[in-house]
């Protein structure tokens, strides 16, 4: 018996070798190129009504998967392009793999199993972790700036680039809740690590020894925050 899921990752495999790989998926197309736009939808429309037809659906199954896919993917290129913005291409692609999903869903049979699965995982372990990351973004960083606040005013943060701190945080938070899950506690010793590696040429010298500093102890809070947020869902789960 095939596996349905492998039809699902070639469609989703075919759409993106003829988004990427194609030279229609440039500027031109982004700018509204009709007769180009209307082309790449039939070729991706007809992609997935082929590996539908070919993995065994019905003719008329794959006809209508086929156009509903050609139709949703010139709808979705119409709607992301009139919204500017860097990450428009990752909105696109997004909203193409929930379209393919759906028809997927549809052609398959596969709601009610789609439903049950998504029923499992509303869990409250899986509730704790979701909160759990969502704890390392903005509370966090608001506790971490209530922390480093009274040594704000004593480093020089002149030639830094705006809100890089910020994310550099968010991402090191993440990964260290993520290590300590996962109970890979020599992997947040690296990342600490290569951290004090990168930032030593930075901070080096006695005239940045404020800097160097306050550096370290927003380092050393943000350890210890993800630390003990990763722990506690340990403990409560």
């Amino acid at each position: 018996m095939r596996d349905a899921s492998s039809v699902l990752l070639m469609m989703i495999l075919a759409n993106m070798l003829l988004n990427y790989g194609h030279s229609m998926w440039r500027e031109d197309i982004a700018r509204g190129v009709a007769g180009r736009t209307v082309v790449m939808a039939i070729a991706n429309g007809l992609a997935t009504g082929a590996l539908l037809y070919a993995f065994e659906r019905s003719v008329p199954v794959a006809v209508s998967a086929g156009l509903l896919f050609a139709a949703a993917w010139a709808l979705i290129l119409w709607l992301v392009g009139k919204w500017e913005s860097r990450f428009a291409f990752a909105l696109r692609f997004f909203l193409q793999v929930v379209a393919l999903t759906t028809i997927w869903l549809s052609a398959e049979g596969y709601w009610v199993w789609a439903w049950e699965s998504v029923k499992s995982l509303v869990r409250s372990h899986n509730l704790l972790v979701l909160l759990a990351y969502i704890l390392m973004l903005r509370p966090s960083s608001v506790l971490i700036g209530a922390v480093l606040t009274p040594w704000l005013e004593s480093v020089n943060t002149e030639g830094s680039l705006k809100r890089a701190g910020t994310l550099i945080g968010y991402l090191e938070r993440t990964l260290i809740l993520t290590f300590v899950l996962m109970e890979q506690w020599g992997a947040i010793g690296f990342l600490l690590t290569a951290k004090s590696i990168l930032r030593f040429n930075d901070i080096k010298g006695a005239e940045q020894r404020s800097l160097s500093e306050y550096v370290l102890l927003g380092t050393l809070v943000s350890f210890t925050v993800s630390i003990a947020v990763g722990l506690a869902v340990i403990k409560l789960g």
